[in-house]
């Protein structure tokens, strides 16, 4: 069981001053624009749980910018749950008509969505930042677009896309979606890790702990995150779970139906354990719980653009990661061990646990590339 205390102390004073100082010469070009425009018609990211992306819009308001977020569309009510209080910010839906099925009824969508964003856009000299997506008739009828940050899937937009084509900037979450992109925009493509808010305030220190069942092994392995078959190679976890029964397995997140079913075949070994949820004053003790962060991914279209946040996470409590080498985990090589062969990860587990290596640094380079205030520099630094 990892005892280690999480590593935020040990950011250098310089590497916390680098931070700042990137975002104090960043932040005059905000300034200087008033306002920012996110919106994505096919991702919601203002549902319970939020996405790290939130934290981009909480930067912006704490610092007086003021931001509209288009999250999602549709024609029925929706309210986004917002944990941010401010009055410089505005989350809401793409309204959209409904009966698109008919041709004229989707034109007139498509025109009165594009009118939607153009009326923001007239307000002032906005930045106008797609996250994730945005209909390409919507984008051929927009005068211009700031950003476009690929999400999860690296296939939503392709090049030559009118998105694509009219983005002053293209910004890749891992190496593999960067290559998809950079052959036809090397001067406007850039890898930016997903913006990560991660403080002492973030992980509460607390003295409730999760309890594992008694006679669970002490040494552990696992995963704290949503897993779903189409994604997580449970494959690869029934082996090791089976070929290591000296080591206990904790899985903490949500899963599918199918996922159900196939922890149903788990329920045999007596060194697994799976909680669905656990409340937040309990995330702490279960990462201190890992010895091993396990991110056994499967290459599948809808990760295909994605970064393990899990990796700097488990940084944090100073738990090491494995992973499958996937597009998903492209940007880790050389800083985690990968690979795809399950017996291979078993002996990388075994080591990394083993190894007990001071790996600050590796957290503080990672704490500071996933930054949200040299997210929002980046922006900043190529735009401006």
């Amino acid at each position: 069981m990892n005892t280690a205390k999480n590593l935020y102390s040990k950011i250098s004073t310089s590497a916390l001053c680098s931070v700042e100082e990137r975002w104090q010469r960043a932040l005059s070009f905000y300034r200087k624009r008033e306002h920012v425009i996110f919106v994505s018609d096919r991702y919601r990211y203002w549902d319970n749980p939020g996405f790290v992306q939130q934290s981009l819009a909480k930067v912006l308001v704490e610092n007086g910018i003021r931001v509209t977020w288009l999250d999602g569309m549709g024609w029925k009510k929706h309210t986004p749950y917002n944990p941010i209080e401010s009055n410089l910010l505005e989350v809401k839906q793409l309204s959209c008509l409904p009966g698109r099925r008919f041709s004229w009824v989707l034109d007139a969508s498509l025109r009165w969505q594009t009118e939607q964003i153009r009326h923001l856009q007239r307000q002032g000299n906005p930045l106008l930042w797609v996250q994730g997506s945005l209909d390409d008739k919507i984008c051929e009828r927009l005068d211009s677009i700031d950003v476009y940050s690929v999400f999860d899937d690296a296939f939503m937009h392709s090049p030559g896309s009118p998105l694509c084509d009219k983005t002053k900037a293209v910004f890749s979450q891992n190496a593999y979606t960067d290559n998809i992109f950079r052959g036809s925009y090397p001067n406007k493509t850039q890898v930016v890790l997903p913006p990560v808010e991660l403080n002492e305030q973030v992980f509460h220190s607390s003295s409730e702990k999760i309890f594992l069942p008694d006679g669970f092994p002490k040494k552990v392995m696992g995963y704290l995150g949503a897993f779903f078959p189409e994604g997580f190679d449970f494959d690869i976890l029934h082996y090791l779970v089976s070929s290591l029964p000296d080591w206990g397995f904790l899985m903490v997140g949500r899963t599918d139906e199918q996922g159900q079913k196939r922890l149903e075949g788990f329920q045999k070994y007596s060194n697994f354990y799976h909680r669905p949820w656990i409340p937040r004053v309990k995330l702490a003790s279960a990462w201190r719980s890992l010895d091993v962060n396990l991110m056994l991914y499967r290459p599948c279209r809808g990760n295909s653009g994605a970064f393990p946040v899990k990796v700097l996470e488990a940084l944090y409590f100073g738990v090491p990661s494995v992973a499958t080498r996937v597009p998903k985990t492209s940007s880790l090589e050389g800083i985690i061990p990968l690979s795809s062969f399950p017996d291979e990860i078993k002996k990388m587990a075994q080591a990394e646990a083993e190894q007990k290596r001071d790996r600050s640094r590796v957290f503080e380079s990672l704490f500071y590339e996933m930054h949200p205030k040299v997210h929002l520099a980046k922006v900043a630094e190529l735009l401006g």
